[in-house]
């Protein structure tokens, strides 16, 4: 049985940005980890991208009305 807890967490776009620019530097680091490893840092970053996106897509909503 395979259970995904999930929980919900506000960020500011600002600290969105500060984690995706730690995770970009964690994944570009050529470190000796197995590539398994990493799976999880690679969805996260995906994940945080579209979020970001979506963040400022609806400030540009706001904006230009």
């Amino acid at each position: 049985m395979d259970t995904t807890s999930t929980a919900t967490v506000k960020f500011t776009r600002e600290e969105i940005e500060v984690i995706l620019n730690s995770l970009k530097l964690i994944l570009n680091t050529d470190l000796p980890i197995d590539e398994d490893f990493l799976k999880p840092y690679y969805v996260l970053k995906l994940d945080l991208e579209e979020i970001r996106k979506s963040l400022v897509d609806g400030e540009q909503q706001v904006n230009n009305v």
